[in-house]
């Protein structure tokens, strides 16, 4: 797999990165949305510091995930589907 130089700006800064081609287009879009996050915040609160700004970004991007990762993927819920129809089951027989 090649690798390629890209430049991504983050805030007032420009990171010159080393990436693979596959991750051109994903770090790309990322550093879109990074833009726009820190354009929404600096609108929002009316805040002109960049390290606030990449801070509250950061943060914002981690809970975003952190509450991802803490939902069920499909696999466990496939896995507890059965289980959960056979419990329906069992309760409607009994209530029946």
């Amino acid at each position: 797999m090649s690798k390629k130089n890209v430049k991504i700006k983050i805030g007032d800064r420009v990171y010159p990165l080393t990436v693979s081609e596959s991750e051109e287009k994903s770090v790309e879009v990322s550093a879109e949305k990074i833009a726009e996050n820190i354009k929404k915040l600096k609108n929002q609160y009316k805040i002109n510091d960049s390290q606030d700004l990449l801070a509250m970004t950061c943060l914002e991007f981690a809970t975003k995930l952190q509450t991802a990762q803490d939902k069920p993927t499909q696999s466990e819920i496939k896995e507890f589907s059965p289980k959960l129809d056979e419990l329906l089951l069992k309760l409607n027989q009994e209530l029946s």
